[in-house]
């Protein structure tokens, strides 16, 4: 019911709504060539503007939409562990008269990696997806996708 209320919310703001008000971006990539089957990490950042915020990755039933962050198919790259996270504030929130973990101003996420064993080398495309919902005090808007990508050169 709540997420049937969210979604109503972002339905009836979108005409007035910024077309996304979270960019992100790739960071402390390996600034040196990788060799296939090692391990790597980097952070995926999200700037948020604000009065903006968007929630964390923690399922709440019946709650907000939680962030999701996955790797593209097809790509020599691959999780090597579970995502680590920035600590998000927890509050009651008003809105949907629930306890929720969300973000604001910024938020880091480590991505654990492995280069892919037998992996081609030279330079290659790291593709990372990230889905979340923005919202601010007065309307949420629908789920976004977006796709950050970042070169990582394999070692030969």
């Amino acid at each position: 019911m709540k997420r049937l209320f969210c979604a109503a919310l972002a339905a009836i703001s979108l005409a007035a709504a910024p077309p996304n008000p979270v960019a992100w971006k790739l960071e402390e990539v390996p600034g040196k060539p990788v060799k296939a089957g090692a391990r790597f990490t980097v952070k995926l950042t999200a700037h948020i503007q604000d009065g903006w915020h968007f929630y964390s990755m923690k399922p709440i039933e019946d709650g907000p939409v939680p962030t999701r962050i996955w790797l593209a198919e097809g790509q020599p790259f691959q999780l090597a562990g579970p995502i680590k996270a920035d600590e998000p504030q927890t509050l009651q929130d008003p809105t949907l008269h629930m306890e929720v973990e969300l973000y604001e101003g910024a938020a880091g996420f480590a991505l654990p990696l492995r280069v892919a064993p037998g992996a081609t080398a030279g330079t290659q495309n790291l593709v990372v997806n990230a889905q979340s919902q923005s919202c601010n005090n007065s309307m949420c808007l629908p789920p976004t996708t977006v796709k950050v990508e970042v070169t990582v050169t394999i070692a030969k």
